[in-house]
């Protein structure tokens, strides 16, 4: 009884066998496309921004807007790309955000690559006579990023 069923298990496995390996023309492997990597919970999806290359305006730090602000941001500076590319630089920290902005009229609207999971980064700039005034959303204001005025390098 037990040989039967070994038998017939032997068979089975011999006709499966020959049905999966029955195709006759050959195959050619398949790209494969990997899937994008799991997002956290409230992140945004990923974005391209501009390049950071070719002609810029630099805007250094010039002074608080409205409080008191950290050695950090005393050192740190804007960079604006014409390609439409930013980014803020903490040197003193070696650290650097990046993103991408719009200007109309005067005001500048900035986009970025980081985010937290509160939400999306945000802020806003105005241009005026050589300074860039920033505003930070609320979330950039709990991560430790903080308002300030900075002026236009030569």
């Amino acid at each position: 009884m037990i040989s039967t069923a070994l038998r017939r298990a032997a068979c089975l496995a011999a006709l499966m066998l020959a049905i999966a390996c029955g195709e006759t023309a050959p195959t050619s492997p398949t790209a494969g496309i990997a899937p994008p990597p799991p997002l956290a919970p409230g992140q945004p999806p990923p974005r391209s921004f501009p390049p950071l290359t070719g002609p810029s305006r630099t805007f250094a730090f010039d002074r608080e807007l409205t409080y008191a602000v950290r050695a950090y941001t005393k050192g740190s500076r804007f960079v604006l790309y014409n390609t439409g590319g930013f980014v803020l630089q903490y040197p003193s920290i070696s650290g650097e955000y990046r993103g991408g902005y719009t200007e109309a009229d005067g005001v500048i609207t900035f986009e970025w690559e980081g985010w937290n999971i509160q939400g999306p980064w945000g802020a806003t700039g105005t241009v005026k006579d050589g300074t860039l005034t920033i505003r930070y959303n609320e979330i950039m204001l709990w991560s430790d990023f903080e308002d300030a005025v900075y002026r236009l390098t030569p």
